[in-house]
């Protein structure tokens, strides 16, 4: 009794078949595609979930189809055997429902949605049958048989193999199990390609080895075979150009239709991608929405290498100063440069610059001293990675004002001031204890030593403030009292 098998196994094997079928369409000037499927008795076997085997290859084939393109020069047929379509001994049961002249997805579909399962697994008929479908001339030839079982009518394999070269036929033939048995397996040792699947690691491994060697040049990608981890990779493309065709980059080994970066062969030739930042064994892949999954239609591997990364700075600073900062990257796009507290989770920033901004880049440290890094990172994974990070100690400025302790209402007074003179720093005028961050007249503390400023025309009490526009509320970093009068 054969073993059960998902449809979501089933859907990928018969995506195996949709790249082959997309990937010798273009390489001949006719593609004949003929598909056979198992309507025996045994499809109305139960899967774990209920669902019947035939219900689960009507619903995949379905799909298989609807993900076809009717490219010029694919003619694509449908053979059922069992389902008592034919009157007579049911080792005979095999019927051409649909013949190998273009392509109709909605009569094939028709066709499959009618099978019903009944009586024997004629195999080896059907493949004889299947020979003299073909026509006798130099078009490429494909065989997709799903089945879930093995012969059931006593027919040699052999026997089919014999025949398709007495017609002098070649026919790139395809078998899809199931989830056969051990015993069904062994049945087509040795007889076109077989695949059998436990796994979506296996399944993906099988996949990819023969869309490899049935593509006959209708779909490629290339691009160099290393580039650094994070950067952007131009990569050329060889294909059908159809709505939903892409090119992705994925770890090797990766199960079909999984995808990280990419971009659509509309888009242009070559195209661009941004590769993962983790360094290893990587995929490029030609895929297509057209079917789900997406089938790899054509792949190339790719190594990336970690890249060097490294940061340089003074070792201390004053606290709110600009930074020079010289970084060693890639540039990679979304590179950047940011200043954090000592041990911050990573992914945290506060003033940042782009390092496609250029090299020296600069920063506005933190007003607040104490021990911080400097980190290089990357916008392209969340959260955002620490790629180089060196220390830096923020020390605190020297800050003070000197002005009269008296002026004349809306006079104009002399002051100076000590202070870093980071950008944003400014000297202010308000009324005695008003809040923190609130200012009236001002002037920048870039504009000169000693700065002039215009006072209140309101007699009273009042503050001379230094503060900054680096932060909310700006904060006042020094004070001196001032009367109006």
């Amino acid at each position: 009794m054969p073993h059960s098998i998902s449809l979501r196994r089933l859907s990928v094997m018969l995506a195996l078949g949709a790249g082959l079928v997309a990937g010798v369409a273009g390489a001949q000037a006719t593609t004949n595609v003929q598909l056979i499927l198992d309507a025996s008795g045994s499809m109305l076997g139960k899967l774990p979930d209920g669902q019947t085997r035939i219900a689960s290859a009507k619903a995949t084939l379905t799909q298989f189809l609807g993900g076809l393109n009717a490219d010029a020069g694919l003619n694509v047929g449908m053979r059922i055997y069992g389902g008592g379509l034919k009157t007579g001994p049911q080792c005979e049961d095999s019927v051409l429902v649909t013949p190998m002249k273009g392509f109709d997805k909605a009569a094939l579909q028709t066709q499959v949605s009618g099978a019903t399962p009944k009586g024997a697994t004629p195999i080896v008929y059907s493949l004889i049958q299947a020979a003299n479908d073909f026509p006798k001339d130099s078009s490429r030839k494909v065989i997709v048989l799903v089945t879930d079982g093995e012969e059931s009518c006593g027919g040699k394999l052999n026997d089919a193999a014999a025949m398709f070269k007495k017609l002098g036929i070649e026919v790139d033939i395809r078998i899809i199990g199931i989830d056969l048995n051990e015993k069904a397996r062994k049945s087509f040792e040795g007889f076109g390609t077989f695949e059998n699947t436990r796994s979506g690691a296996e399944l993906g491994a099988a996949l990819s080895r023969a869309t490899a060697t049935t593509q006959a040049g209708r779909y490629a990608v290339s691009s160099p075979k290393t580039a650094g981890a994070g950067s952007v990779v131009e990569v050329k493309w060889t294909g059908p150009n159809n709505p939903g065709d892409y090119v992705t980059v994925v770890p090797k080994g990766t199960p079909v239709g999984q995808y990280k970066d990419y971009f659509y062969t509309k888009d242009g030739n070559p195209g661009k991608l941004t590769v993962p930042l983790d360094p290893g064994e990587y995929e490029l892949r030609y895929s297509s929405e057209k079917a789900s999954p997406n089938p790899t239609l054509a792949s190339a591997p790719i190594t990336l290498t970690p890249p060097t990364y490294g940061l340089s700075a003074p070792k201390a600073v004053l606290a709110g100063s600009q930074v020079e900062v010289r970084w060693t990257g890639p540039n990679n796009p979304g590179d950047y440069v940011t200043v954090v507290e000592k041990g911050a989770p990573i992914g945290k920033y506060t003033t940042y610059f782009y390092t496609k901004a250029g090299n020296p880049g600069k920063l506005i440290v933190p007003l607040n001293a104490g021990e911080y890094e400097l980190r290089y990172s990357s916008e392209k994974a969340s959260p955002n990675p620490t790629l180089a990070s060196v220390p830096i100690t923020l020390t605190a400025p020297k800050y003070g004002l000197s002005a009269p302790a008296t002026a004349k209402p809306g006079s104009t007074i002399e002051i100076r001031w000590t202070g870093p003179n980071n950008p944003g720093d400014y000297v202010t005028v308000v009324e005695k204890g008003a809040p923190i961050g609130k200012y009236t007249t001002y002037f920048y503390t870039r504009a000169g030593n000693p700065g002039t400023l215009k006072m209140p025309t309101a007699p009273g009490s009042y503050e001379i403030r230094y503060s900054s526009e680096k932060a909310s509320p700006n904060p006042t970093l020094f004070s001196v009292g001032i009367e109006v009068r």
